[in-house]
């Protein structure tokens, strides 16, 4: 049994996968510059198209699930999700089947391979991205944790908002194996998607700025109100937090304060000033 990730319960199965997946791998070794090329098979008028560079992270879990049938008996199956906020999108939900071939041929005995998937990028009320990931080539999976992996992916198409996507990119992944069986995920590239402008403008915040006052004699704090508000292009007025709140007791002396708002399309703003206490 290998020392990482291994899912309880060996697959079974025919050879239908394994014959598709190392035809995919086998391209996916000449480099990513083969997926490069890949997008540029897309169709798309790009100065019509929304352009959107992707630098998105994902907390993902990837519990062990049960095999499609005809799964090879050497291939490990887990199902990867995780959530994340990307600037120009919003809250992002990340799903795919992953698929660990613990022998697969052409690497060496302490080698395996991530095979080729299909993602789906799903923002919720908005649309799906559908993702085509490539695999990876033959890579050692041994401690120390955790175990990294580098994959080119190409976009292949969206429903919702997202009809016509296109684009491509390098999915990074980390994984720490068991018990957790949790890690992260982290998507570079670009999403090109006709007609859509992606919003990418945060809100703007008013009323942060600095505030002296006077604590009454005696007093070593003072509980302090004040008020920031935020207004977003789109999203009209938003909620802001603060860190103190309003109405925090605050100490004699200076105070940093930062408040912060975000809009649905995963834009913040952050704004920081000063709340001084002085002795009455």
């Amino acid at each position: 049994m290998r020392p990482l990730e291994r899912g309880s319960g060996s697959c079974h199965g025919l050879t239908y996968l394994l014959v598709v997946g190392a035809l995919i791998l086998a391209a996916v070794s000449a480099g990513s510059s083969d997926a490069s090329r890949q997008i540029a098979v897309h169709d798309v008028d790009h100065e019509s198209a929304g352009t959107l560079a992707i630098a998105a992270e994902m907390q993902i879990t990837y519990p062990a699930r049960a095999c499609p049938g005809g799964t090879p008996k050497t291939v490990e199956c887990f199902e990867r999700t995780g959530t994340g906020i990307v600037p120009g999108l919003g809250n992002v939900q990340e799903s795919y089947p992953y698929f660990v071939d613990d022998l697969p041929v052409g690497c060496d005995e302490n080698q395996v391979r991530v095979l080729p998937t299909t993602a789906h990028l799903t923002v919720p009320d908005r649309g799906t991205v559908e993702v085509r990931v490539a695999g990876t080539g033959c890579l050692t999976r041994t401690p120390p944790l955790p175990f990294h992996t580098a994959e080119a992916f190409v976009i292949t198409g969206g429903s919702g908002r997202f009809a016509g996507a296109s684009g491509g990119g390098t999915l990074s992944g980390v994984s720490s194996g068991p018990p957790s069986l949790s890690g992260k995920d982290t998507w570079s590239g670009t999403l090109l998607v006709p007609g859509l402008n992606f919003d990418l403008t945060p809100p703007t915040l008013s009323g942060a700025a600095n505030k002296v006052v006077r604590a009454p004699k005696g007093r070593k704090r003072l509980r302090v109100n004040f008020n920031v508000t935020a207004l977003d292009d789109l999203d009209g007025t938003v909620a802001v937090s603060c860190t103190p709140k309003p109405g925090s007791l605050f100490k004699l002396g200076r105070t940093a304060v930062t408040c912060s708002a975000s809009d649905t399309s995963g834009n913040t703003q952050t704004a920081r000033f000063t709340i001084v206490v002085k002795r009455g």
